[in-house]
């Protein structure tokens, strides 16, 4: 097989990341794990692991085994708190993700065919939590019953459907399968380490692999007693494959053991995980891995700087960090800050059905320009942010592998509240009501909800300072906070929400492209377009023909290798988010603050965060562990 210059630097890019395999003749695990094995009630270590267990390199030095990993999470919505924790995929992204993708449960992977064809190797030799073989059995039992299932998957999943057309899945033995696609689709190897995870990821129905010994049986049949398959019938298999179900075979580094929606969740360690270190001890070195359910923020800081949360990012503002600085020293923690690669914005739904007064107005750009140019981001990023993110505005950052300037752009970005109030007087918005308020030309107040799932302080005071800002050009507005459940059910199903908030990627945008094409049901300012979109227009509404470009123009950068042809395409895209405000940036490159036990070790307090990668995911938490304090020597207790 051959393979493209792409392929050979990627090739190139892990076999450097990949430490050798250990040379150790014997491996060691866990005391707990030792003593099963001596009980009789789990084999040898051995024989647990893979033939070629992938051996990770610890960022600080060796670990030691024991201890549980405190951490919060908010509820069932809030999956990723631990989900992230178990970031285990056929390919992953390694630490620093400039490093590019690097072996996970598949040991090689081979473009041949001009990138038409992706061979992939899993590990010989890996096993479930529950000791059974892991194999491509589970990768085509995903694919054949579960994502080409409407029941379970309303569409083949898009990442697979380069080109509109349906991978083929080729099981060529144990171990191999090979992906063929109808176009060169370089994008794969992407998607395995984003995507290329156990199905479903809770909400996100995403996946690539699931445990076929297991859920074969709850799978529903058209044979016998259920002639009439419905979702229905689905509803114990659903329940069975569910993340949170602690019977449930994983290939991660802990299982969950308990849920209590309410309370908490336990995960503990996977006897049968397929890595080790270099000194040839099984990985994870930590027990256990224990998440509580927070209902507030103030109980998250309680925790936190009590001491207790030994490592999380997730959930801070940075208006916490005076707070977790004074008592750092104190309760013996340290300050992590983790560089975002996003930007945040707000949304207009620009098939906004409950109103067609509105539904005109959004659609209308100079009134969206308008919105733009009253928000002074500087103050956002000042009194919100500490100085520590940055104004919003449009194009990709540096550090993208599509990253091309486009020169020109308008500025529709800068704090201009005097043009926006000639462009909202210029549409006709020139009446007022009792209150100083803007009119519609039904007659009726203009009055803007701007919905969001956020609970975070700095957050909230950037939408309360985006509200004043519109109010002072005349249009009235409301912040309206909403649990991440409803939210989502608001605009990914409904698409009912008037304008959403929520960020989106500017470094990976083609693992990730919500909201920038209009392509997604996730996008808050072109649901109805996305689905119609999705649908092959059976349902949602025709978007107008630029818009119907972005959708054209996503569908060919995920199958064009042509770097100069990918330029040209992104500086399309950009020049049209730049034209059209399809999203009102707010801010980007943000910082995640968090906090980390001085004990818990092997952790970078400095580190790109992404939800693309997992973080901290991709930081390999089965190489955390809790250092023990040294014991002083024994004495005879006489002195000299």
């Amino acid at each position: 097989m051959t393979r493209s210059l792409l392929q050979i630097g990627t090739l190139a890019t892990w076999l450097l990341w990949a430490p050798p395999y250990t040379q150790a003749q014997t491996y060691s695990e866990a005391p707990e794990l030792r003593t099963l094995v001596e009980k009789g009630e789990l084999p040898p270590v051995e024989e647990r692991l893979p033939d070629e267990p992938l051996v990770v390199e610890p960022y600080e030095e060796i670990g030691q085994y024991g201890g549980s990993w405190l951490r919060m999470m908010k509820g069932t919505s809030d999956f990723h708190a631990y989900g992230r924790c178990v970031y285990d995929q056929m390919l992953r992204w390694a630490p620093n993700p400039g490093d590019g993708i690097v072996p996970g449960l598949a040991k090689e992977w081979t473009f041949s065919d001009g990138g038409k064809t992706l061979t992939v190797t899993l590990r010989k030799g890996l096993r479930w939590s529950d000791g059974h073989p892991f194999t491509t059995d589970d990768i085509v039992f995903w694919w054949e019953k579960i994502a080409q299932d409407p029941n379970l998957t309303p569409g083949i999943p898009k990442e697979w459907t380069p080109g509109g057309v349906p991978m083929k899945l080729i099981q060529v033995d144990d171990v191999t399968v090979r992906l063929e696609f109808a176009k060169p689709y370089p994008m794969a190897e992407q998607y395995l380490a984003f995507k290329g995870n156990q199905w479903p990821l809770v909400f996100e129905r995403a996946g690539f692999f699931a445990p076929k010994h297991y859920l074969e049986q709850y799978l529903p049949s058209d044979e016998g007693d259920l002639p009439d398959l419905s979702m229905a019938s689905y509803t114990t298999f659903e329940e069975k494959a569910n993340d949170f179900n602690p019977e449930r075979p994983v290939i991660s580094a802990w299982k969950v053991s308990e849920w209590e929606p309410g309370d908490h969740l336990a995960a503990e360690r996977n006897p049968y995980y397929w890595k080790v270190d270099p000194a040839g001890q099984q990985l994870p070195y930590l027990d256990r891995i224990e998440v509580e359910i927070f209902l507030n923020q103030e109980m998250l800081n309680f925790r936190a700087v009590s001491g207790v949360l030994q490592m999380q990012t997730r959930h801070f503002s940075v208006q916490d960090v005076d707070l977790l600085r004074e008592f750092a020293d104190k309760r013996g923690y340290r300050i992590l800050q983790y560089e975002g690669t996003g930007r945040d914005g707000v949304m207009l739904n620009l098939q906004y059905p409950g109103n067609e007064v509105l539904k005109q107005l959004f659609l209308d750009k100079r009134f969206r320009i308008a919105l733009s140019l009253a928000i002074n981001r500087d103050m956002i990023t000042k009194l919100c942010f500490r100085g520590l993110t940055n104004p919003g505005k449009v194009g990709l950052f540096e550090t993208s592998p599509d990253y091309v300037h486009v020169p020109d752009l308008p500025d529709h970005y800068s704090y201009k509240p005097d043009r926006s109030i000639v462009l909202l007087d210029e549409i006709g918005l020139t009446a007022r009501d009792s209150e100083g308020y803007r009119l519609g030309p039904d007659g009726q107040t203009i009055s803007l909800i701007i919905e969001t799932s956020s609970s975070l302080r700095a957050e909230m005071d950037m939408l309360e300072i985006i509200r004043s800002n519109w109010e002072a050009v005349g249009i009235k507005t409301t912040v309206k906070p909403e649990e991440r459940t409803l939210y989502f059910q608001r605009v990914t199903k409904n698409g009912e929400h008037m304008i959403g908030k929520w960020g989106h990627e500017s470094t990976f945008p083609m693992v990730s492209s919500h909201r920038w094409f209009g392509t997604n049901l996730w996008d808050e300012w072109a649901h109805h377009w996305a689905q119609w979109h999705l649908s092959d227009g059976e349902r949602g509404i025709e978007p107008p023909d630029h818009v119907r470009r972005l959708q054209s123009i996503e569908e060919e950068l995920r199958v064009v290798i042509d770097p100069d042809r990918r330029k040209l395409l992104w500086t399309e895209v950009i020049r049209s988010h730049a034209e059209n405000v399809w999203i009102i940036p707010t801010t980007e490159r943000g910082t995640s603050i968090g906090v980390i036990a001085n004990n818990f070790r092997n952790v970078p307090e400095r580190a790109v965060a992404s939800w693309i990668t997992m973080t901290p995911g991709n930081l390999n938490p089965e190489t955390f562990f809790i250092k023990k304090p040294v014991e002083p020597e024994a004495t005879d207790g006489t002195e000299e």
